[in-house]
């Protein structure tokens, strides 16, 4: 494709409650002037300004960005899910379908909107080019086979869509997971236009299917109580659908996909001697993820009231976080990672930055909680900060005329998890014990995330790790070693 005619915009959005239009003490409406237009000054009763949010923009169609726009503000703030809202009041009363629907979901956080606004800006990029409309639609048959596609469907701008992202697959432009992901969000689109009357039909199938889940026994164990029988199987809803990047598009000298892997020795060593490592904050956001194991958007929640002087009498430190799928949790952190989030709110470039923020939103204000990292304008630093850490290394090592790094930001979780796995099983602790430490640590939802990081651990204890074990020697004993000569390593 040729330049793209579009672009995303980060502003500084208000997506507050009960919008009213401004007057002034005479009440007439207070109106501003943009260009050769007025538009009246629009106020909220409650305000929520979400900075950096992104926004489609395009003069060749702008009924298509307002569209995409209002969907990714909806997405935002849980108006519109895919995942059915979870009744959380109370019990004994019966609510209806209607009453249940009408409840908003989660919010996303802002880093899971970026990457639906770029799907649906090269959709937009796609149809500019093409000089269609999504909005040219075909109605499915509700007996429809979810895993075919009618002769006449594949005219249709969302099908043409579909086999274009598959010709980038088959061509190696992009990866098998991307194109999907691509495609999901394109159908969670039209779901939500389609609710809203926009379009009169789906022009793929769109259903919602039970699938079962049988837990391995071990599992099981984990959270049994006396005198409560467990089942082995259970059920996950989830939707279904004919619009996807069909399998035959992989290539069969792709690289399998390798999730999540930990640093090696090697990697460790070659980061830890970077500068972005000794960076007082580029640095500080690494160690975060390698000594607690936390999420970029995690590391810079934490706020100022939760960090303590190392030197008092604490047995224990811990920080409150809302982890994934928003569970507040107390995380308990060793204290030398403590006493390096102490050191930082002590120099007097965390001070004047607090009496910025102080300045913008006061002292002690609980809608605006004193975060530990704060950027020059006095504002709370955003979760790309932390997650181009790596990239920073990256920089760095090209200028040096080293080699690069293949882990990311996010690997560093995972680097931790394994330290915890491999010292619990030396220590003796069962299977069972250590999945359920490490769910706690990770704030993981299901046993098969946590059972990623730990299979080869399981499998140490009895002494065979097989083609890991160089890996895993490499992983847990030399680079202690190694990197304990340089003092770059003071955790454990």
């Amino acid at each position: 494709m040729s330049r793209s005619p579009s672009k995303i915009i980060k502003s500084s959005l208000n997506l507050g409650n009960l919008p009213y239009f401004a007057k002034d003490k005479d009440n007439n409406f207070i109106e501003e002037r943009y260009g050769d237009f007025k538009l009246r000054n629009l106020c909220y009763h409650s305000d929520n300004v979400i900075d950096n949010f992104p926004l489609i923009s395009c003069s060749e169609r702008l009924r298509e960005c307002l569209e995409f726009n209002l969907f990714l503000i909806d997405r935002k703030t849980g108006v519109f899910s895919l995942k059915r809202n979870r009744h959380t009041e109370n019990e004994e009363y019966v609510w209806s379908k209607g009453h249940l629907g009408a409840k908003k979901s989660c919010e996303l956080d802002i880093g899971s909107i970026m990457p639906i606004a770029k799907d649906l800006r090269k959709f937009l990029d796609w149809m500019i080019e093409q000089k269609i409309t999504y909005e040219e639609i075909m109605a499915v048959p509700s007996n429809f086979n979810p895993h075919s596609i009618m002769e006449a469907e594949t005219l249709l701008p969302v099908w043409r869509f579909q086999k274009y992202m598959t010709t980038l697959v088959k061509n190696k432009t992009i990866s098998f997971k991307l194109g999907n992901r691509i495609l999901q969000n394109i159908r969670a689109f039209y779901v939500w236009s389609f609710r809203r009357g926009e379009v009169k039909a789906l022009p793929f199938s769109h259903k919602l299917k039970a699938i079962k889940v049988r837990r391995k026994d071990d599992a099981e164990s984990l959270f049994s109580m006396p005198g409560v029988k467990l089942h082995h199987s259970r059920a996950l809803r989830t939707y279904i659908s004919n619009l996807t990047i069909p399998k035959s598009a992989i290539q069969k000298d792709d690289k399998p996909n390798q999730g999540l892997l930990a640093y090696t020795a090697d990697e460790l060593l070659v980061l830890m001697k970077t500068d972005v490592y000794t960076h007082r904050t580029y640095g500080l956001f690494l160690k975060c993820a390698l000594f607690a194991g936390l999420r970029a958007n995690e590391v810079v929640q934490i706020n100022r009231d939760d960090v303590i002087n190392p030197a008092s009498n604490r047995i224990s430190f811990s920080i409150l976080l809302l982890r994934k799928f928003s569970k507040a949790e107390n995380l308990r952190i060793s204290p030398t990672l403590m006493a390096m989030l102490w050191d930082y709110t002590q120099d007097s470039v965390y001070l004047e930055r607090q009496r910025k923020h102080e300045n913008v939103f006061g002292i002690n204000n609980s809608e605006h909680p004193l975060p530990l990292f704060i950027n020059r304008d006095g504002k709370r630093m955003t979760v790309s900060s932390v997650s181009n850490s790596i990239q920073k290394v990256r920089a760095e090592l090209k200028e040096r005329g080293l080699p690069g790094l293949e882990r990311n930001f996010h690997d560093l979780r995972a680097t931790f998890a394994t330290y915890w796995a491999i010292a619990l099983i030396k220590k003796g602790y069962s299977p069972n014990d250590i999945k359920a430490k490490l769910m706690l640590l990770m704030s993981h939802e299901t046993y098969e995330t946590t059972q990623r990081y730990i299979d080869f651990a399981v499998e140490g204890r009895m002494g065979k790790h097989g083609a890991m074990e160089p890996w895993v020697v490499d992983l847990y004993q030399e680079v202690f070693e190694r990197v304990n000569n340089t003092g770059a390593l003071h955790d454990s």
